[in-house]
């Protein structure tokens, strides 16, 4: 697995243009792409992971019948509109292309940026919608995979709000730069939501209303 070239700093720093989180969804091939398949190849397969919402401050997760989810692109998320930057529109592209292909043909893969560089405010969003046979297992997988890739970053299992599911988020380094990363993984869906040039506790709460706009859950 290689890291892509960074752009140059002429047209944005160098962790921004692709997020690296990008190229590490896209090595773990069988841990992920084949966990969001929806139908379990292997006839004793279980069925989708049942889980339930958490109660605000616990990170546990616990038992509810299973369901779907809905994942989508609103026009702003957390007030901040749409990039139209033409380097972040080709980088979000990119991503939500290089994702697809390791993914099942069932699921959807969507990405985009919020926000500006310049304000300081910039978010990135890569969400897939799609039946997790064990979301244990993927959530452990990715955020552990994550963890490897990003040197430094830890990730600490937060309270994933009232969609239910597992949530976690850390602090990332790239470049010199610094990433609050935040993933959840449920029952119909996983998702990164990366705030650049912020802190994990900061932005704890931001990431569970992003969710909330992002995701809908379906019974």
């Amino acid at each position: 697995m290689t890291t892509p070239e960074p752009a140059p700093r002429s047209r944005l720093v160098p962790w921004v243009v692709l997020p690296l989180v990008v190229v590490l969804l896209s090595c773990l091939g069988a841990a992920a792409g084949v966990l969001l398949a929806r139908q379990d190849a292997r006839p004793d397969g279980p069925s989708a992971l049942d889980v339930t919402a958490t109660p605000s401050g616990s990170a546990s997760p616990s038992t509810r019948s299973a369901r779907s989810s809905v994942v989508r692109l609103p026009k702003t998320l957390l007030g901040l509109a749409k990039t139209t930057d033409k380097t972040l529109l080709e980088s979000a592209e990119k991503a939500a292309k290089t994702q697809r292909a390791s993914e099942a043909a069932t699921s959807q893969v969507l990405a985009a940026y919020y926000g500006s560089f310049a304000k300081k405010n910039l978010v990135f969003v890569l969400a897939v919608q799609g039946e997790v046979v064990d979301a244990d297992h993927l959530f452990e997988t990715v955020t552990a995979a994550l963890e490897t890739q990003r040197k430094g970053l830890k990730l600490v299992e937060v309270a994933p709000g009232p969609l239910g599911g597992r949530a976690a988020c850390g602090d990332s380094t790239v470049s010199g730069g610094t990433i609050a990363e935040c993933v959840w993984v449920d029952s119909g869906s996983y998702a990164f939501v990366e705030f650049f040039g912020a802190k994990a506790a900061a932005v704890q709460d931001k990431f569970v209303k992003a969710r909330g706009q992002l995701e809908t859950a379906a019974y």
